[in-house]
């Protein structure tokens, strides 16, 4: 199920990538002739889209790809690492445009606006059907940075076709750069969740959602269990967890201490979405009942950071 819907996603995205420099040349002709910054600025919006889908499709690509000798998890981040970058060439288009329409509103010029209007129109279609198309695959972080990014798109054309009205109406060709600010805006805040979510992965950062006191606490829950200590927990990729810890459990047979294991891998497995798992045993002899989690030690953590 997971391959078939990366295959579906992967022709997606090519066919967006197609119709993206399609209107690309669209906008970047027509808002030249029609002297609209709302639309140049709305071309590099979307030409920030090609190394976006070109990075997105190799990504899809290497995910599919199975752990070989070298890379022993697999290709799972590399659909992270092409939204992180992704994230980057966001801001730097935001920040051309901000500059571009600093410029036109120094030096304003005449708009036309039926081109504006018709042109805004076919990028609204355009964008719209890409986004629509990609909602269904938006829990890939990787699709969700295209998604967001052609969703941004789709906003800026109704500001451009909203524009091209109000210049029509009222002559006020100013409104053309400030159209082109708030498209830059709308490109810087369509990165924020981008780079929070690539950047905890790529740190190694616990998972959004989880807290590493109450996975440990349904570790503590399973019978046989005695205490919790070294729990390390992160992703792999956008959709694949991994945890490792210790375990303190009675002295008994290796085949008894598995049958504990599966349950725990179950349990993490329902509850928290975690499949990947390395439980190393301790064994005491201690009699009694008691159940903890041992948090790392401070010192260790003031140890690890130098």
């Amino acid at each position: 199920m997971h391959l078939h819907a990366h295959s579906s996603a992967g022709w997606k995205v090519k066919a967006a990538l197609a119709v993206t420099l399609a209107l690309v040349t669209l906008e970047f002709i027509s808002g030249t002739l029609a002297h609209s910054l709302a639309l140049v600025s709305d071309g590099w919006h979307n030409l920030s889209d090609v190394p976006s889908l070109a990075l997105s499709w190799l990504a899809l690509y290497f995910e599919r790809r199975p752990p070989d000798e070298r890379k022993t998890f697999g290709y799972q981040r590399a659909g992270v690492l092409a939204a992180f970058v992704n994230a980057l060439i966001l801001v730097a288009v935001a920040i051309f445009v901000c500059y571009e329409g600093y410029e036109r509103t120094i030096h304003p010029s005449g708009v036309e606006t039926r081109v504006m209007m018709a042109v805004g129109l076919v990028a609204l279609v355009t964008n719209g059907g890409i986004t629509f198309a990609l909602a269904g695959h938006r829990r890939d972080l990787n699709l969700r940075a295209v998604y967001i990014h052609n969703l941004g798109d789709a906003l800026s054309n109704l500001g451009i076709i909203a524009g091209a009205w109000l210049i029509r109406l009222t002559g006020q060709t100013l409104i053309d750069p400030l159209i082109a600010f708030l498209i830059a805006g709308l490109i810087l805040w369509s990165t924020v969740e981008i780079f929070a979510d690539s950047t905890n992965i790529l740190l190694e950062s616990l998972p959004k959602g989880i807290r590493l006191e109450a996975v440990a606490g349904s570790i503590l829950e399973v019978p046989g269990v005695r205490e919790v200590h070294d729990v390390h927990i992160w992703s792999l990729g956008p959709e694949s967890r991994a945890l490792s810890c210790h375990i303190l459990i009675l002295d008994m047979p290796t085949s008894e201490s598995e049958k504990i294991a599966h349950l725990i891998r179950e349990l993490l497995a329902a509850r928290f979405g975690i499949h990947h798992t390395t439980i190393q045993f301790e064994h005491t002899h201690a009699a009694g009942e008691f159940h903890r989690y041992m948090p790392e030690p401070a010192a260790k953590k003031e140890g690890s950071r130098q």
